[in-house]
């Protein structure tokens, strides 16, 4: 017994009873950076002699760090900040730790807590790619406390000095080595314990028995999706019973406005209990170097105290996160003060471009706006789409809706002007403009600047197998005249029709009718098929030609569960849906509309064969012009085998790629699977009128954007492929044939 009581007598000697720490870091230049680390103590001998800490710098070394300050913030509750500077020889990922005994006695959800150390991590990423890092700031001390029965909130206030994206995650708590503690849990509730991951909101509702708990809270940065650090704060929560409850904030969540205007609220507090409330508020707009908000008065005291939050924003305020504000409402009730909290977000957003226009110059547009008044902008992208229905940006929206494309990013932002090339005629398209900052805040997007382009030449309207005799294959193409034919013009008017077919071109009609019945041909037996027209006047002077209009190519593949369907079909009007067609019963019967190129089905059996064909619908976005436009795909036919193949083959090809030599997306190429299973392969690129850029016979592709003849760069916008790769199947060679449109951006 007495060899017991010694024991006891010396542990508790030199216990130092941590209730809460965590660790943060300031980058200083090169691989250097000051770390302070911050605990929280009951005052007590052993704390007294705590001058300095042994720091692991995640490194291979460790080093005892000085006790730099010490406040003592009452509420038998000791801050102590520990500061010292380490150089890491490399780049890379550490982990930085601290490990000191010992935790309270008595901890409800850490078992044997007063034999437990504390163990706390913070996690420094070291990439230049990404750019050096000073972790996050906590501006909040752990010291709210709560009551049984009552809502307990706490946040830490993170603030982040370079403006990275945070989310928050509760994690467990660690003991010796780092390891997480045994018989760890959360504390109990009678409803939930949550952190919002967004705000950082510990939520606690309820607490059920009084007493001492530990949470530990992690704070991830994330940039560039990329995540590049993480602190950990160990924090003690001290529950009582009282009949006490949390004061009221008053003021608005969220707040939203463009960099140069000024933001100013009240936030006010008041107490059910009438008790008097102490007003307080930190986070980032009052830690920014240049402009920082202001409180007036700085915080407040009374039954009713009351704020003035004021920030007058500037273009450096520009972010992709919003900023956060956690107001503090701390009541004197007794026995326990309560604190609620309120986090209010703040917006703020890069303005729109201004005088945003677009004017037709033949078949290409050229935009151009007022210069751009936020000098740390990088970039000015523009993004077009078919149509031009508009829209306006609802209140506190950025960035660009779906259903646009990308056409062009400007890392000058002084330009003011721009050209988009060799649009197909007879369409309409509805530009805009926003502005990209460093960390990838995207701006209000501009007002719409909507072009019709002239419809002075012919416009292929249909490249469809013969609706009428869908099993012949033969193919019906069609075309419409020009609304805008130039007077030099002289009537009657002809036509002259042009098939590509399998990369073989010729002339198959010539004649005055806009409609030919190609009977020359089974378009199930096609690889690839296209078409163009040309019109002349009485004189033969060529009066222009259409872009290449593809057919509906369907692929199918089977297995033993499924039929695959794709279908690619490189036109110049706009693709709405298709309708999937498969034979029942002697009988063709719709199945299924798609908005997309593919579709599956699962109605099928092993060792049957089955036939399908595709529907397309799709239209011009200029007026006056045959709506929908219905074209259908060769009937194919599929056979289900018994099994899968062996080993898997897929080839798919991407849309956009952007050859501007960062490293990334440079270069056109598929995504394979099972390439050792290819045999064989071509890709033929062309624009839209026919020219062929690049003829290739790598599986591959690997075209960088030039054009092979002049070895120039080719310009933004859109081209065609066919590409034919021949490959080993269970059941011998099979070939799959895609076609389709690829977009360049620069």
């Amino acid at each position: 017994m007495t060899c017991a009581f010694l024991f006891c007598f010396a542990f508790s000697a030199k216990a130092t009873h941590q209730r809460a720490a965590e660790i943060t870091y300031s980058w200083r230049g090169g691989n250097a950076y000051e770390f302070t680390l911050t605990t929280y103590n009951v005052p007590n001998a052993a704390w007294m002699q705590r001058d300095s800490l042994l720091i692991n710098w995640g490194d291979g070394s460790e080093e005892y760090v000085p006790r730099t300050a010490w406040q003592d913030l009452g509420d038998e509750c000791v801050l102590n900040t520990y500061k010292a500077i380490h150089n890491y020889a490399s780049t890379g990922t550490y982990t930085i730790s601290m490990e000191d005994a010992n935790r309270n006695y008595g901890v409800i959800n850490v078992p044997n807590s007063v034999m437990v150390p504390m163990h706390i991590e913070t996690e420094l990423v070291i990439n230049p790619f990404l750019g050096y890092n000073n972790s996050v700031q906590l501006l909040n001390p752990p010291l709210d406390r709560g009551c049984v029965g009552k809502l307990y909130l706490h946040n830490p206030s993170a603030y982040d000095p370079d403006g990275d994206s945070l989310s928050y995650r509760l994690v467990t708590c660690k003991g010796q080595d780092g390891l997480d503690i045994e018989g760890y849990s959360l504390p109990q509730a009678s409803q939930s314990i949550e952190i919002d991951p967004v705000t950082g909101d510990l939520r606690w509702e309820n607490p059920v028995i009084q007493g001492e708990y530990n949470v530990a809270i992690m704070i991830e940065e994330w940039r560039y999706g990329v995540k590049i650090g993480s602190v950990v704060r160990d924090m003690q929560i001290l529950i009582s019973h009282c009949d006490n409850d949390l004061p009221q904030i008053q003021c608005d969540e969220q707040y939203c406005l463009v960099a140069g205007e000024q933001l100013d609220f009240i936030i006010s507090a008041s107490d059910l209990n009438g008790d008097n409330v102490t007003l307080t508020a930190s986070g980032a707009p009052f830690e920014v170097a240049v402009s920082p908000a202001t409180l007036t008065p700085e915080s407040d005291f009374g039954l009713q105290p009351r704020m003035e939050f004021l920030w007058n924003t500037v273009n450096a305020h520009i972010r992709n996160t919003p900023y956060q504000v956690v107001v503090h409402a701390k009541d004197d009730g007794s026995p326990v003060s309560l604190t609620n909290i309120k986090t209010i977000s703040i917006y703020v957003m890069a303005p729109k471009v201004q005088n945003f226009v677009g004017e037709m110059q033949g078949h290409d547009v050229t935009l151009s706006w007022q210069r751009y008044p936020c000098p740390n902008a990088v970039a000015l992208l523009i993004y077009r789409k078919a149509g031009c229905d508009g829209y306006e940006p609802d209140f506190c929206e950025t960035g660009i809706r779906d259903g646009y494309q990308l056409i062009a990013t400007l890392n000058d932002v002084t330009t003011t002007t721009f050209t988009d090339p060799n649009l197909p005629q007879g369409m309409a398209y509805e530009y805009r403009i926003l502005a990209q900052f460093p960390d990838g805040a995207l701006g209000i997007v501009s007002d719409a600047a909507c072009v019709e382009l002239k419809n002075d030449s012919p416009l292929m309207t249909h490249v469809s197998n013969d609706s009428i005799d869908l099993v012949s294959g033969h193919v019906v193409a069609c075309w419409a005249n020009p609304k805008e034919i130039d007077e030099q013009y002289v009537a009657p008017f002809s036509y002259s029709l042009t098939r590509v077919l399998d990369g073989q071109t010729s002339i198959v009609y010539e004649g005055v009718d806009t409609s030919f019945l190609d009977i020359a041909l089974d378009l199930a037996e096609a690889t690839s098929l296209l078409y163009k027209v040309q019109m002349r006047d009485a004189r033969q002077q060529l009066m222009g030609e259409s872009a290449l209009a593809s057919a509906v190519m369907l692929s199918i593949s089977g297995t033993n569960e499924e039929a695959l369907l794709s279908w690619t079909e490189a036109v110049q009007w706009f693709v709405d849906s298709a309708q999937i067609f498969k034979e029942v019963d002697n009988h063709f019967v719709k199945i299924a509309s798609v908005t997309n190129y593919t579709f599956t089905d699962t109605d099928v059996e092993s060792d049957a064969t089955y036939r399908y064909y595709v529907r397309t619908f799709g239209h011009y976005t200029l007026e006056g012009i045959m709506r929908p436009l219905v074209n259908y795909s060769a009937i194919k036919t599929v056979r289900i085998g018994h099994e899968d193949p062996e080993e898997e083959f897929s080839y798919v090809l991407p849309n956009v790629f952007t050859p501007n030599d960062d490293g990334y997306n440079d270069v056109f190429e598929p995504k394979v699977t099972g390439a050792d299973l290819i045999v064989g392969a071509r890709t033929v690129i062309f624009n839209r009128w026919g020219n062929i850029l690049c003829d290739t016979e790598d599986p591959f592709i690997q075209w960088d954007g030039k054009n092979k003849l002049t070895k120039l760069d080719c310009s933004p916008g859109t081209y065609f492929y066919i590409t034919e790769i021949t490959y080993l199947a269970p059941t011998g060679e099979e070939k799959l044939h895609l076609q389709g449109s690829i977009t360049l951006i620069r």
